[in-house]
């Protein structure tokens, strides 16, 4: 009985939150989104103290959110190795940890690979409609940065190195309407977040499932 009266007990605010739900999705103007465009894209970046790779990312546009405020979802790779600088920076400081008598002591870490995943979304403003569409926007993003290499592989160097953290997102750039369900963009974007922080500039492809905007627009 004990049992029964505390599952009703639950099932009742369960009932209530599923009652006001609706409103609550309402009031956020969620019930508004829906999938209205894949892409991909592709291009440059310049993560701190790591050589200049490649980042590639692939986009889910779920429309506005509100007038002129659209909702993207994004998921990036890139992956590089870390400078031969940063490499000398910490070889330094782990011999200034370590009280060598002899002073003979020597580090050679080698090659340092470093990988970033990053999944969020963004919110973006866009100012004007038609075919040429400039925009702004941030947002939040979870990153699983992840380094590996010979010397490192499992000591305490690289666990120092790995990192899942949140990071924020600034972005701006602009989407240009090409046919009826193609578009085609130029985004810059910086991230930051604990222990990484880049800016990348990428090329951007598009495909509208219903008209894209702005199509047949002067």
């Amino acid at each position: 009985m004990v049992v029964a009266a505390a599952l009703l007990l639950g099932a009742a605010p369960l009932r209530a939150q599923a009652d006001s739900g609706g409103g609550l999705f309402e009031r956020l103007n969620l019930d508004k989104l829906k999938l209205t465009a894949l892409g991909a894209s592709m291009g440059p970046v310049a993560p701190t103290g790591i050589s200049p790779t490649t980042a590639y990312s692939v986009h889910a546009d779920y429309g506005e959110i509100a007038p002129r405020w659209r909702v993207v979802f994004t998921a990036t790779y890139w992956g590089s190795h870390y400078r031969a600088e940063q490499v000398e920076r910490l070889e330094n400081r782990l011999r200034e940890q370590l009280r060598d008598t002899t002073g003979s002591a020597t580090f050679a870490l080698g090659t340092i690979r470093v990988s970033d995943i990053a999944v969020g979304g963004d919110m973006r403003w866009t100012p004007r409609s038609g075919s040429v569409r400039p925009f702004i926007g941030g947002g939040v993003l979870a990153h699983v940065v992840n380094a590996e290499g010979k010397s490192i592989s499992g000591t305490v160097i690289e666990t120092a190195l790995d990192n899942i953290a949140l990071g924020f997102a600034a972005t701006t750039g602009v989407d240009v309407t090409l046919a009826r369900h193609i578009g085609f963009g130029i985004q810059g974007r910086f991230d930051l977040t604990s222990g990484v922080r880049y800016g990348s500039l990428r090329l951007v492809g598009t495909y509208h499932f219903d008209t894209a905007p702005g199509h047949g627009a002067p």
